[in-house]
C-alpha cells in the first residue's frame, strides 16, 4: 500500500508540474495573416489557449465593410467589426479551438492577427484546480493514514 501510494503522489506532483509548465512552451506570439478576396471569404486561425488578440484590417478602398469573428467551438459569432478604410480592434478569443474571420464587403482586404497576451482558458483551469484539491486532500490524509497504522 506504501508503494501504491508513492507512485500515486509522484505521479500526481509529476502531472502538476507537467500542467503548471505547459504553458511556458507555448509562449510564442505567433501572427496570422490571410487574404480577403470577396465577400463571404474567410481566414481561419487556430490558437491552443485563450488569448487576447490585435486584428488588423487593411483594404484597397474606402468603403465601408464588416468582419465577423465565427468560434467555432461555441458555434456562434463572437464579434462584429465594421469599418470603412481599415480596423484595428482588441478581441478576446475565449477557448482554444479554431477561429474563422469572415469578411463582407466589396474588394479585397488584408487580414493579421497577432497575440497581446495569453491565458489558460475556463475548462484547462478546472482541471488544475481538480488535480490541485486531489493533491491537497491526499496529502491531508497521508499523516491521518499514518497515525492509524
Amino acid at each position: 500500500m506504501r508503494r501504491f501510494m508513492g507512485f500515486f503522489l509522484l505521479a500526481i506532483l509529476l502531472f502538476t508540474i507537467g500542467s503548471l509548465l505547459l504553458p511556458r512552451y507555448h509562449q510564442e506570439n505567433p501572427t496570422t495573416s490571410g487574404f480577403f478576396s470577396g465577400d463571404g471569404s474567410s481566414v481561419s486561425v487556430f490558437v491552443p489557449t485563450a488569448r487576447r488578440v490585435a486584428i488588423n484590417v487593411v483594404t484597397e478602398n474606402g468603403k465601408g465593410y464588416e468582419v465577423q469573428v465565427f468560434d467555432s467551438v461555441r458555434n456562434r459569432f463572437i464579434a462584429n467589426l465594421s469599418a470603412m478604410g481599415s480596423i484595428y480592434s482588441e478581441l478576446e478569443l475565449p477557448d482554444s479551438g479554431t477561429y474563422y474571420f469572415v469578411y463582407h464587403g466589396n474588394g479585397t482586404a488584408r487580414i493579421a492577427v497577432g497575440t497581446l497576451a495569453m491565458y489558460p482558458s475556463g475548462n484547462v483551469l478546472k482541471i488544475e484546480y481538480l488535480i490541485g484539491g486531489t493533491v491537497a486532500f491526499v496529502l491531508a490524509a497521508l499523516p491521518w493514514m499514518g497515525v492509524k497504522q
